[in-house]
């Protein structure tokens, strides 16, 4: 039962910082965007690539080890501060020697003063490593998600206030500096852990063997998940990364923003159930069953009223991100399915698969990036990732099912009744659009609040015959979102 109790607690958090906030965050994003060139867009994913690679290394893969190793002393979480803030700060040092030479390799003079201040990012999200790392294996992500609340809401108001001022590219770098600023804050106060100077443990060896595992997979994630970016940026250029970026941004709301309420349980809770394989196939497939149903219709959706909503809300000089919103969309649904089974690998010690995994996919994925791109610019590249990830994710499923006792027939029942919903409202939504056809007219925005409307409420009807174990799922974490104090007392 406290378990649950912290489950619930930290629910509510979830669901209301990823949910109601991040939902502000999205439309600032939209209003923004109409501010700002694609060009603007384009510069920050390329300095993101080089940020969010050395940010990576830096972390060393720490944070996952602290979660699963469950006894850690003071010693030891020193050990874990002072390495990354020591690789932090060489990083940074890096970043800024080699920025002209990385601006002048994109053939993009700005990026190099970008690349200097966006690199300040790396010291502010290090910093907090330990102490966020230790809130998640006690389940307090109700403190991590009132961070992020208040580090969203700072970050907003500097982001549009910039831009409205007309800041341009240096609005967004302006709010990646305020993201991890406030949010390091919050979390230091929450934990109250501060880094002392004895730095010996006993198991510290053991501690980053698992770590540096874990920090293979992440550098070959990183790699296989910005290649695209970066292979665009390099052969046509920021504006065209620019398009690509917004339609990635578009499509990713239903993985970032519902996918990862679920993934922030998922890796405390399976590795508090490591030894439980019962136990964790019950999680995975509630999981799996709470993720598919919120983001297949929504990947649904955004390639059925794709074009009306970017005419609409971004206006029209980013239509060319349209086409690319279609295979991009069908790859989010895809990995909403996937995002889950990693946990379960890591908290039954297969760091070393995932990290053959991933490189894999690397190998893989890389080449046909280049291909792809060069023969199709950004559309190629989207193409890429339905044509060849879902075959090789298929083998990092099966090895996370195997670990629990899970067949491909168990995962099938699970996901039947949402795909059935899903081209249930597809259906209805193409319906209405081709009524709407026959009136004559291109109106934009009426299509696309009608379509919305027909597609919400013939999938809710379809939720309500399909729904089955979900129902009551959704129901209970209903109450732990709206009635706090009576879900904690109804679960002690």
């Amino acid at each position: 039962m406290a378990m649950k109790r912290q489950i619930a607690r930290s629910v509510f958090w979830i669901v209301w910082s990823r949910g109601a906030v991040q939902v502000v965050s999205f439309l600032s994003t939209l209003l923004v965007a109409r501010l700002l060139s694609p060009s603007d867009y384009g510069l920050i994913a390329l300095a993101s690539i080089w940020t969010n690679g050395v940010a990576l290394l830096s972390e060393l893969g720490l944070g996952a080890a602290i979660v699963q190793f469950q006894d850690t002393d003071d010693a030891e979480l020193n050990a874990c501060f002072w390495l990354t803030m020591a690789l932090a700060s060489v990083g940074y040092v890096f970043l800024y020697a080699s920025a002209p030479t990385i601006a002048s390799w994109f053939s993009s003079p700005k990026l190099g003063d970008i690349l200097r201040v966006v690199g300040l990012t790396l010291p502010l999200t290090t910093v907090r490593i330990v102490p966020d790392s230790l809130l998640r294996k006690r389940l307090r992500l109700d403190r991590i998600s009132q961070a992020e609340i208040v580090s969203t809401v700072v970050t907003i108001s500097v982001v549009v206030s910039m831009a409205v001022a007309g800041a341009g590219v240096w609005a967004l770098v302006a709010g990646a500096l305020a993201l991890p600023l406030v949010q390091s804050m919050m979390i230091f106060w929450f934990v109250w852990w501060w880094p002392g100077l004895e730095v010996s443990g006993r198991r510290v060896r053991a501690i980053l063997r698992y770590s540096l595992a874990n920090l293979g997979v992440k550098i070959s994630w990183m790699i296989y998940q910005g290649g695209d970016d970066f292979i665009l940026g390099k052969l046509s250029g920021n504006v065209i990364l620019g398009f690509y970026s917004m339609a990635k941004q578009i499509t990713a709301f239903p993985i970032d923003k519902v996918s990862t309420v679920v993934n922030q349980l998922a890796f405390p809770v399976m590795a508090r159930l490591q030894s439980d394989p019962e136990a964790m196939r019950s999680t995975l497939l509630r999981g799996i069953r709470m993720v598919v149903w919120t983001t297949a219709p929504m990947s649904a959706g955004i390639i059925l009223v794709g074009r009306d909503f970017v005419h609409t809300v971004l206006t029209d000089k980013w239509a060319p991100a349209v086409p690319i919103l279609y295979p991009l969309a069908l790859y989010g649904l895809i990995r909403s399915v996937a995002v889950l089974f990693p946990h379960v690998l890591m908290a039954r010690y297969r760091a070393r698969f995932l990290f053959g995994y991933n490189i894999v996919l690397v190998v893989a994925l890389l080449p046909a990036f280049w291909v792809g791109v060069a023969l199709g610019g950004p559309i190629g590249a989207a193409l890429v990732w339905i044509s060849v990830y879902p075959f090789i994710m298929v083998w990092m499923a099966h090895e996370a099912l195997r670990e629990v006792g899970l067949s491909w027939k168990a995962l099938w029942s699970e996901l039947w009744p949402t795909l059935t919903a899903t081209l249930i409202m597809s259906a209805a939504v193409l319906a209405i659009q081709w009524v709407l056809s026959l009136q004559g007219g291109n109106m934009p925005a009426v299509r696309l609040a009608i379509s919305v409307l027909v597609g919400a409420t013939a999938f809710g009807l379809a939720f309500i015959r399909l729904g089955g174990a979900t129902r009551r799922e959704v129901l209970e974490i209903a109450g732990w979102m709206l009635h706090r104090g009576e879900a904690l007392r109804a679960v002690e």
